[in-house]
């Protein structure tokens, strides 16, 4: 049997995966976020073993 890997939810993008953008007042325009460079896109992180 594997270990269960414990987990939390990342901070930076609140488990989200991707960094909060501000959008633009024009409708027609969007800002696509790039991924969250903490958790790797994911939105949790593995806790350390210590």
């Amino acid at each position: 049997m594997t270990p269960k890997i414990k987990e939390h939810t990342c901070t930076t993008c609140n488990g989200t995966g991707f960094s909060t953008v501000k959008q633009p007042m024009l409708a027609t325009r969007k800002i696509y976020p790039v991924k969250c460079t903490v958790c790797a896109g994911k939105g949790r992180i593995a806790d350390s073993a210590n």
